[in-house]
């Protein structure tokens, strides 16, 4: 009996050893590093319509700060160390940003939270363009490398532009030489594309589907291992015409520095919840998304090894500082 009081008396203490449970009691704000109506952008609505809906009863408030490769954001987010009222969207261009040597806040300087999806990127030109496939682009860069403007978001040097690089190898010329402008969403350059100012953009579905089902813009490929379903289902992968270059851009949820566990748990398990819920399967229908979490714990070593990989691509391709 005594050594039962004994073990009974140390419960307490047990208890209030392990870290208090922590949900969000203000206003949450959700920063966004890319311009509104572009993949980021939609990526982070449907988070916020979906958060709100069952994980979090405070307002959560997007907020887009484009510009600088999505660095603006991240420079932002790093100024309210271990709130963690403050949470940041980063595509895969951020990293690449990073990676390239450019930004002045890194993965590193920050509290990754949880990885959530992929978005493999679609190649698209005006409707009444001359070019018709894959292969035409490799012929038209083999033929003159600077004959052909491309337009990507949201920084150089992302997944993206390091396809479009890639085929410019393919086709033998130099990838320095290209002609690619930057915008701050896929919706830009969709309507750059479709109003003649470049001759290919390489985005997300969403940001070129509503020009291409109203005859302005053509897809010409999906820049994936397998085509997308639904209305896309029969547009060809670029690797199914002879164009062997993958652009998928994946997108992470990070927090400030400092968070601590009961913080982080919080945020990792809400929004891997909602990703896994009946109400996220329309966004990710509409959208193309394609769901591929990676938790907090995991997630460092995770984005270490996917940083190395892009600085390796960046230095082959000419385009690392």
């Amino acid at each position: 009996m005594k050594t039962l009081l004994s073990i009974l008396a140390l419960i307490p203490v047990f208890a209030c050893a392990q870290s208090p449970a922590w949900k969000p009691d203000k206003a949450v704000e959700l920063i966004i590093g890319a311009a509104p109506g572009g993949a980021n952008d939609r990526i982070g609505r449907s988070l916020q319509r979906l958060l709100q809906d069952g994980k979090v009863t405070t307002p959560i408030n997007v907020l887009n700060k484009p510009g600088g490769g999505q660095s603006v954001a991240f420079a932002y987010l790093n100024t309210h160390p271990g709130n963690p009222h403050f949470l940041g969207l980063a595509s895969s261009s951020w990293l690449t940003t990073v990676a390239a040597s450019r930004g002045t806040v890194t993965p590193r300087d920050l509290s990754p939270v949880i990885k959530l999806l992929d978005e493999y990127q679609m190649y698209f030109v005006r409707a009444d363009s001359s070019i018709k496939s894959a292969r035409d682009i490799v012929e038209r860069l083999r033929k003159d490398s600077a004959s052909v403007t491309f337009g990507i978001s949201t920084a150089a040097g992302n997944p993206i532009h390091i396809s479009i690089a890639e085929i410019a190898r393919l086709a033998g010329a130099d990838p320095t030489k290209l002609k690619v402008v930057v915008f701050n969403s896929g919706t830009d350059t969709a309507i750059q594309v479709a109003g003649g100012h470049l001759d290919i953009g390489v985005q997300s579905p969403g940001s070129a589907l509503q020009l291409t089902q109203s005859g302005k813009l053509r897809f010409l490929g999906v820049a994936g291992p397998r085509r997308h379903g639904g209305v896309l289902a029969n547009i060809p992968t670029m690797r199914e015409q002879g164009v062997d270059v993958t652009a998928n851009v994946f997108y992470t949820i990070f927090g400030p520095k400092g968070l601590d566990a009961a913080q982080l748990a919080f945020w990792d398990d809400a929004l891997a919840s909602v990703m896994k819920s009946d109400s996220v399967k329309k966004d990710l229908d509409i959208n193309f998304w394609t769901v591929d979490t990676v938790g907090h714990r995991e997630l460092p070593a995770w984005l270490d090894k996917e940083m190395d990989g892009y600085r390796r691509a960046l230095t082959a391709l000419g385009m690392a500082k």
